[in-house]
This record gives structure tokens, sequence and C-alpha cells, in this order.
């Protein structure tokens, strides 16, 4: 019977997960979607966890735009830059939204792993080597480029931002890449989640329960940027690290095991 306490229940780990990982984020220099999805996709399957955490993402973006409001339209450079790529961002979301939506769930699994592990490998270079994450300012990538690319991997529930981040650190101060970057996530994860949801990857119920989680969601970013002070770069880090590889094993061991 589908009750109030079995809807609990189905999500309790998951509901756990993004409260927990929405503080994470915002200590941690990492893409939400490499830490959300390896380990909500191991409790639901990978379409219907993309879709809830870009949903999710949808909603704190809102929380996160309106924290960035002033630094947005304080520069006349920053709306140059979000006119100039979000044409193209939109079309690379629709595209990965679609995707998402249709790859058989082996082949899905294997390409958050693949991603997942990338991030890993990436990072703990990172951390042996000491290199500092605003390394490679000369990106190859037009604009376009990287708006089209970028608006795609964040569609599918990949991380992107990583990718459109070190492009505009060549053209904007770092407060104003924190700033657009919160225009461009909020609009790719509405497409995704939305196509998601008419393709019926999504249900009514996953809905609700995201909009449940938004008040403990916002009190995790209070307390995050809190923490945020109290925690080395390498300490993120690893936290980082450790829960992407939780993540990973635990879709390795249910889908490709």
């Amino acid at each position: 019977m589908d009750t109030f306490y079995s809807f609990i229940y189905e999500y309790i780990f998951v509901y756990a997960w993004l409260i927990a990982t929405t503080f994470i984020n915002v200590i941690a220099p990492t893409s939400g979607s490499t830490v959300i999805n390896p380990v909500t996709a191991f409790f639901l399957d990978p379409q219907r966890a993309i879709g809830i955490s870009a949903f999710m993402m949808f909603v704190t973006g809102i929380h996160h735009v309106y924290l960035f409001r002033k630094e947005i339209f304080s520069e006349k450079k920053n709306i140059e830059v979000i006119k100039s790529m979000l044409p193209l961002t939109i079309v690379g979301a629709i595209v990965g939204g679609f995707l998402v939506s249709y790859l058989n769930i082996k082949l899905l699994t294997v390409i958050i792993v693949i991603v997942s592990t990338h991030f890993i490998y990436k990072t703990v270079k990172q951390i042996v080597h000491k290199e500092e994450y605003v390394e490679r300012e000369n990106n190859v990538f037009g604009a376009g480029l990287v708006a089209l690319f970028t608006g795609f991997l964040q569609g599918a529930g990949m991380p992107g931002a990583d990718v459109r981040s070190n492009y505009l650190r060549t053209v904007l101060s770092e407060v104003s890449v924190r700033a657009t970057s919160s225009i461009f996530g909020l609009t790719n994860f509405f497409i995704a989640g939305t196509i998601i949801f008419f393709n019926n990857k999504l249900t009514n119920k996953d809905i609700v329960f995201v909009v449940t989680l938004v008040p403990f969601l916002i009190i995790a970013q209070v307390y995050g940027k809190k923490f945020l002070h109290k925690m080395t770069d390498t300490h993120a880090k690893l936290l980082a690290i450790s829960l992407s590889s939780v993540g990973v094993l635990l879709l390795t061991y249910k889908y490709l095991i």
C-alpha cells in the first residue's frame, strides 16, 4: 500500500543523501553531479536519479541566483557573456535531456561510472601534485562550443560546470564566474528535469519529494557556507573523492557485476 510511511521508507536514504551532498557541494570543489548521481542511482534507476538530481539542483539554483543577484547585474560584461552563451547552452541541454531519457540503463550507468572515475582521478592528481583548480586558463574552446558542450553535459546529468568555469575565468572575475554560472546551471537543470519528467522517467511523487527537501537544502547551504572556512581545500577534496568512490563501487556492484 502506497502510504506516507512507505513513501518515506522508499526515499529515506536518498533524502538523507541529497541533504548531505548539498552541504558537501558548498565546501568541496566538485560538480554536484559527480557526487549526487552515483549513490542516488544505486537506490533508484539512473534516469530517475538524474531527474531528481536535476530538479533538486534547479530548486537550489533558484536560491543561488538570488544570492548572487547583485553580482550578476553589477557588471555589463556578465550580461554580455550570458546573452552570448545562453542560447547554445539551452540547445545543448535539450539534446542532453532527451539523450539521457532514452539511453539503456546499463550504458547510462557506465557513463556515470566513467565520469565519476575521471573526477576521482583528476582530484587525486590535484592533491598529489598540488595543482590549483584554476590552472587551465588558456581553454581552447570558443564561447559557443563551451556553451553547447557544457549545456549538453548538464542536460544529460553529467558535470559540465568545471569546463564552463575554466573558460569563464579567462574573461571574468571569480565572483562573476560564480554569479553567471548560477544562471547557466539553473537553466540547464530545469530543462533536464522537465524533459525527463515528460518522458515519464520522473513521477509526480518525485517532484513532491524534492519540494519537501527545500527547507533542509537551504539550511544545508547556509551551514555549508559557515563550515567552508573551517575546512582546508585538501580535506574538502578528499571528502569529495571518498563519496564519489562509494558511489562508483555501489553502481558497479548493482548494475555492472
